[in-house]
């Protein structure tokens, strides 16, 4: 496939300053790119390498100057966008399978939509409906009265617990686990536990994409809800009854305890904890490995820390706290310097 640099710069709603009749057939990083590569730049670090880049075409931003001579680049609104647009339509990996497998499993009571793929061992249980055009995988567990949108996508060895919901157009990676019991258990005199059953379920809206090896249990009544157009990176934990906005993203490693509730369009860094029961405003960015231990209640904030504190005390504290050995090593000629004076008076 060949794109002209005018054909990009039409989809993307950009302006070509080069030769227009470029043409490119694969996509790369600008710093390994070839004559036949369409590349972006978003971050000003990688500016330095339009002075050499070897990439047919560039995406850039419509600020940026100046821009060589000798290399054709489309100017737009958001280079990233842009990119991602395009390896959308041309570049993304087409998914070949089709039909259902004939070891596949599904309950005859199961209502299954137009167009939808079933692969190999999948287990599709009483009552389940699968809308249209989705995609379950080989090894896949879909158990009794599950409900699944249109054009979603279950990935291989993938679990999805009794009375789960997913809206349209989600994509579950591998591994992950939706519905499973929350963590509740009841001490009793004798020092023992009793479980607590967990009777609730978890709902999913639309446009959700979730990554591999994730655990969203079930809450102990009601629902787990994460909202649409959230983002979930790998190894993220989302306890019992904890409620996600629409278009929030939580990176890698982080772990919601249960009851909390996290607003829209909040973002949560790699490792950082949630502890139960507390709420997080709508725009609030959390820092990595941060401890969210109290409400944050105005929306928009960044915080860094645990306990977490706001981004500008953190910093405050870091520079401090870097001190520390030189400020240990004058208190301990100052306390030397006072033991001598009175030890003189004395």
């Amino acid at each position: 496939m060949k794109l002209t640099a005018a054909k990009i710069a039409e989809l993307v709603n950009g302006t070509v300053q080069g030769n227009p009749a470029t043409e490119v057939g694969t996509v790369s990083k600008i710093e390994e790119a070839t004559s036949n590569d369409l590349c972006f730049i978003s971050n000003k670090k990688y500016i330095h390498f339009l002075t050499d880049t070897q990439a047919g075409i560039v995406l850039v931003d419509n600020t940026l100057k100046p821009i060589p001579e000798n290399i054709t680049v489309i100017k737009c609104a958001s280079p990233y966008v842009a990119f991602c647009q395009i390896l959308i339509q041309f570049f993304d990996y087409k998914d070949p399978n089709a039909d259902v497998h004939p070891r596949a499993v599904i309950e005859p009571t199961a209502s299954i939509g137009k167009n939808c793929y079933i692969g190999p061992n999948a287990y599709i249980g009483n009552n389940v409906k699968l809308g249209d055009n989705c995609k379950i995988f080989a090894n896949t567990t879909i158990y009794e009265d599950c409900k699944i949108g249109d054009n979603t996508t279950i990935y291989a060895n993938t679990s999805l617990y009794y009375n789960t919901v997913i809206g349209n157009n989600c994509i579950i990676h591998s591994g992950t686990a939706i519905g499973c019991d929350g963590f509740g258990h009841a001490p009793l005199p004798n020092g023992t536990y009793i479980k607590i059953p967990q009777i609730g379920n978890v709902v999913i809206g639309d446009n959700v994409e979730i990554g591999s090896n994730c655990g969203i249990d079930r809450a102990n009544m009601g629902s787990t809800k994460i909202g649409d157009g959230s983002r979930l990176d790998n190894l993220v934990q989302i306890a019992h009854g904890v409620e996600i906005g629409k278009n929030t993203v939580i990176a890698g490693q982080v772990a919601i305890a249960g009851s909390a509730k996290i607003g829209d369009n909040v973002v949560i860094a790699g490792q950082a904890g949630v502890v139960g029961h507390v709420s997080i405003a709508n725009g609030v960015q959390i820092g990595g490995k941060a401890g969210v231990n109290s409400d944050i209640t105005e929306p928009g904030g960044k915080y860094a820390d645990a306990p977490h504190l706001p981004l500008g005390d953190s910093m405050k504290s870091r520079v401090i706290y870097r001190h520390l050995p030189e400020l240990e090593k004058r208190i301990r000629q100052l306390e030397k310097q006072i033991a001598e004076k009175n030890a003189n008076n004395g």
